[in-house]
């Protein structure tokens, strides 16, 4: 793991990530950047058998910042929910004119943290592999038997990392279902547009 994150770091051409997000499409083009490993603590990688968890961690950065507003006390409540579980440095701004609950303006900085967490579970023989933010915000996890972690599981995760191959976690939900969404999403930010 730790040569996978030397290699991912001196990259000549960073990890361009295109439409990370339906939900804020004006967060651009981001670049991956900063990886880093790190373990529990338990040990670490000098003492293999004491490992509990891997973690590889890494940002999608892009220059400047996001700004939006927010009109409505539960939106607004919801966002900085939202803002705050996906770990999103940001800031809120009152808009001259209106009470603080009614609209705030966001300022979001374009670096979202990525995390692909590998835990060890010692008594079925599983890895549990979690990765959050990679793309559209999302959490995703999956299970993986002790035997199937390989060279060949490990060149996966690279595939993935370096967004090559995009079947290392497969989300649950059917292409149609997926375009059903987007368009309702669609459609609901528009309605928000008009209110700006």
């Amino acid at each position: 793991m730790q040569e996978l994150v030397k290699y991912l770091n001196y990259l000549e051409v960073p990890v361009q990530v295109e439409d990370y997000s339906t939900r804020y499409p004006e967060l651009g083009s981001l670049k991956q950047k900063d990886y880093k490993v790190s373990t529990d603590g338990f040990g670490g990688l000098a003492d293999i058998d004491k490992l509990r968890h891997i973690n590889i961690t890494f940002y999608c950065e892009g220059a400047g910042v996001l700004e939006y507003v927010v009109r409505g006390k539960t939106d607004i409540e919801r966002e900085i929910s939202f803002l705050h579980f996906k770990r999103l440095t940001s800031k809120t701004l009152r808009i001259p004119g209106h009470k603080k609950h009614d609209a705030l303006k966001f300022l979001v900085d374009r670096k979202i943290p990525v995390r692909l967490r590998f835990e060890v579970d010692y008594e079925n023989s599983l890895i549990k592999v979690i990765i959050n933010n990679y793309s559209q915000f999302s959490i995703f996890t999956e299970l993986w038997k002790a035997e199937e972690i390989d060279h060949d599981f490990l060149d996966m995760v690279t595939r993935y990392l370096l967004r090559q191959d995009s079947e290392f976690i497969k989300p649950e939900m059917s292409d149609e279902a997926r375009k059903a969404l987007r368009k309702k999403l669609a459609a609901i930010k528009r309605s928000e547009r008009r209110f700006l």
